[in-house]
């Protein structure tokens, strides 16, 4: 059965521009997670020099994405019958499911679920064609389209690594309450762990964000395609230090940026407001806490019911308004890989942030210069109450990262540095 492909009228050629083929799952919109926005802003600066063909897998009943894209010459969106995000309202529709894979697949569930036959005989068959000088996977749920038949591609395949998948279900398993959940997590990212190098080395060569998962594809994975890494960007905002970073109230507001959607988001976000956020509010009895976010679970919704002073936004058109009004910004992150653009949008409005280490992971920040670190409670809750105790130390921290995000950090550099890693890539011969 051939696949229901839906395509967009090209937005324009590139002439003898380089030649891409991009693979990926989902589109680009709404710019609500570090992943859309990562791949959506590499290839929008991407599009001056290379002609760009995108292939997206989508899950028939998603929201609509926008008929044509910013982001490509090309584009093209396969659907297929696949389960719909999860939550645990939704748990009637994934018992099955889950119970399936955890008993009778060797699969990650978080992989098995984006399994769709239309999708890899449509990408073989464009990369098989001919007609592109490098093939593109973004992001590991796309991967298992390209097994079988990528060793035979005429032209280099590529996988652009978003994390380290399997050191995210790592780091949740060790932060888990109960025994049966550690398990779980346990063996979800033990499968994790044989799957990702298994698919890794699928290509040519592989591309990770930042330098500590470059590493960790090369030493724990034993890769020797690893091409190198590409630190992500942020635009700085034109107005500068927002009001409450400058003058902070006897109530200010604290920020978490992040889809809450995501299990490592989740996690610190219960953190918070169980463990930090009454102390800081035996100090700071005004002090509030705005979780903005898509898709907040309604059990996160009801912990903010039971704690004065929590409110979740919700999806939300820019988040610029209301990080913007905030005094700054919390990433309380026990679970992650990769790099979070949350911290770095965060410096790009003038906004100072307080991580922790797997938080600011992956960028080349200063902690006491572009931001604070901490790891525990108390550390944490003292970092914050410094912050919001000293004027000057706050709008220091923020003109600080203001200007690393406008000197080290943009988007143009990013797209500059894929392009070289990739200029010398050649097909294997295997």
């Amino acid at each position: 059965m051939p696949p229901k492909i839906v395509s967009s009228p090209p937005i324009g050629l590139a002439g003898k521009s380089k030649r891409i083929l991009w693979v990926r799952v989902g589109g680009c919109f709404p710019l609500n997670s570090g992943g859309r926005i990562r791949s959506y802003f590499t290839l929008t600066h991407l599009l001056p020099s290379s002609h760009l063909h995108v292939v997206e897998l989508h899950r028939e009943g998603e929201p609509p994405q926008p008929e044509s894209a910013t982001y490509a010459h090309d584009l093209e969106r396969v659907f297929f019958k696949g389960l719909p995000a999860w939550s645990l309202r939704r748990l009637p529709v994934f018992i099955w499911p889950l119970l399936r894979n955890l008993f009778f697949s060797r699969e990650p569930f978080a992989l098995e679920r984006y399994h769709c036959e239309e999708f890899s005989l449509r990408v073989q068959s464009l990369a098989q064609s001919g007609s592109y000088d490098l093939v593109v996977c973004d992001g590991l749920a796309a991967a298992s389209a390209f097994e079988g038949w990528s060793r035979k591609s005429p032209v280099p395949t590529l996988m652009f690594q978003h994390n380290v998948e399997a050191l995210i279900w790592e780091r949740l398993a060790s932060v888990q309450n109960y025994a049966w959940k550690r398990f779980f997590f346990h063996v979800l990212a033990s499968r994790m762990h044989r799957r990702e190098a298994e698919l890794c080395r699928l290509f040519d060569g592989v591309i990770t964000i930042s330098e500590e998962d470059a590493c960790y594809h090369r030493e724990t994975y034993n890769l020797a395609n690893v091409l190198g890494c590409v630190p992500a960007g942020a635009t700085t905002d034109a107005r500068g230090v927002p009001e409450p970073v400058l003058h902070c109230t006897e109530t200010p507001t604290i920020a978490f940026l992040g889809s809450m959607d995501w299990l490592p988001n989740q996690d610190a976000v219960v953190w918070f407001i169980k463990d930090i956020f009454p102390r800081l509010r035996q100090i700071l009895p005004g002090v509030r806490l705005l979780v903005i976010g898509r898709s907040p679970p309604p059990y996160l919704l009801t912990l903010a019911g039971e704690n004065s002073g929590v409110q979740f936004t919700g999806t939300v058109e820019d988040v610029s308004g209301p990080l913007r009004q905030c005094a700054l910004m919390v990433v309380p992150l026990r679970a992650g890989s990769g790099t979070r653009i949350k911290i770095l949008e965060a410096m790009a409005m003038g906004v100072p942030v307080v991580s922790t280490t797997v938080g600011a992971e992956g960028l080349p920040l200063y902690s006491n210069h572009d931001l604070l670190i901490a790891d525990d409670v108390p550390g944490i809750t003292n970092s914050i109450l410094r912050l919001l105790g000293d004027d000057d130390l706050r709008k220091a921290m923020a003109e600080n990262g203001l200007r690393r995000v406008t000197h080290d950090f943009s988007w143009a550099q990013s797209a500059q540095r894929f392009l070289d890693l990739t200029s010398s890539l050649q097909p294997s011969q295997a």
